[in-house]
């Protein structure tokens, strides 16, 4: 969904500012406009999407938004002559779809955001050697063989995974996923009344480590001076409206189950204290190399976070400049939270340090 993908927001409002005009073909929401512009940029909403736990059901979705790219982009270039056609991944094979547009000597960019192996490997419990791991890894090397250029979001990424299967380093670009300083700015921390205020935001998946955080909360001392947000949907939703409640944790955790537009974000985080990156690195290879988005974000707003260590968020993030626990680890999310309750003023001294990593880590 065009309008709340931020890499693909930024990239396309880079091109309008650099004098390109910009055609995106996106999935639809219902009741949103087949056609509309947004900030300059011409959205073409040609779908809708699957979530769930069918890969058949992944696989047809995607053979049919394939389908239907490769037809508009086609249309489009008759009268749009195309000097670039971006395509995001998943799939890898969506390249494919901007066959007429290369016909016609449009460049080609394959923009890796997850590994497809490793993602779908964590999602659908596949074996690294299986069947399936082996064509998502054939169809990978072809997209890359067909783009024009590859490029990826960070160097962990990079160096950790698509360099180790062969591509040679000069082959692959790095954009890294930072935030947008237009729309990310400080903002004023809110006062401290007597109740921490933590947040998460962004998809809703198990592997993000939201029953870590449920689990946490559970265990929390202080939960008269605790309130946790939780903002996004994802194929976890229900579960985690099912796990709030056995755990007796509505009175803590506030799950507003839906997704809002980038622009929106600051205004939905702005009365938060905290940002929380529970993600969790044990079910997914992938994991290890995520520098998630929101915990630059949160940066750029000035908001301290309590996050686990991994490779691509100890690669960019120096040990001070986050609240760090293992992956898992209920019982220091726990404490974090508490300690967090207790001595509010250590938030302040972690606000002190992320000026120097917003000015680090700016789009």
């Amino acid at each position: 969904h065009y309008e709340s993908d931020p890499r693909v927001i930024r990239m396309a409002e880079a091109a309008v500012d650099a004098g390109f005009a910009v055609d995106v073909i996106a999935l639809r929401r219902p009741g949103q406009l087949l056609r509309e512009s947004i900030r300059g940029v011409h959205v073409y909403r040609i779908q809708a999407r699957y979530r769930g736990g069918s890969l058949l059901r992944y696989m047809w979705e995607y053979v049919q938004f394939f389908t239907l790219c490769t037809l508009l982009s086609a249309w489009l270039c008759i009268s749009r002559n195309y000097t670039v056609v971006h395509v995001h991944n998943m799939p890898d094979a969506l390249v494919f779809s901007s066959i007429v547009p290369k016909l016609f000597g449009a460049r080609i960019i394959l923009d890796i955001h997850d590994p497809m192996a490793e993602t779908y490997g964590s999602k659908f419990r596949i074996a690294a050697d299986s069947v399936v791991s082996r064509l998502l890894l054939v169809q990978e090397r072809l997209s890359v063989a067909f783009a024009n250029k590859t490029i990826t979001v960070s160097e962990p990424v990079k160096s950790g995974i698509l360099v180790k299967r062969g591509y040679a380093p000069e082959d692959i670009g790095v954009v890294a996923n930072f935030a947008d300083d237009k729309i990310f700015t400080p903002i004023e921390y809110p006062s401290i009344d007597g109740v921490i205020r933590f947040v998460f935001h962004g998809t809703i998946l198990e592997r993000n480590g939201l029953r870590t955080l449920v689990e946490a909360a559970a265990q929390i001392r202080n939960s008269e001076r605790i309130r946790i947000r939780i903002i996004g949907e994802g194929d976890f939703s229900a579960t985690l409206h099912e796990l709030i409640r056995d755990r007796g944790a509505n009175h803590i955790i506030e799950f507003i189950n839906r997704t809002y537009p980038l622009y929106e974000m600051p205004r939905m985080l702005s009365d938060c204290h905290v940002g929380l990156v529970p993600l969790d690195i044990g079910m997914s290879t992938v994991a290890n190399f995520a520098l998630p988005l929101k915990l630059v974000e949160y940066a750029c707003l000035g908001l301290p976070s309590i996050c686990v260590r991994n490779a691509a968020i100890e690669y960019y993030f120096k040990s001070n400049e986050c609240m760090f626990f293992n992956s898992g680890d209920t019982a220091a999310l726990a404490r974090l939270l508490d300690q967090s309750a207790e001595r509010p003023e250590c938030l302040i001294e972690y606000r002190k340090r992320l000026q120097e990593v917003r000015d680090r880590l700016l789009w």
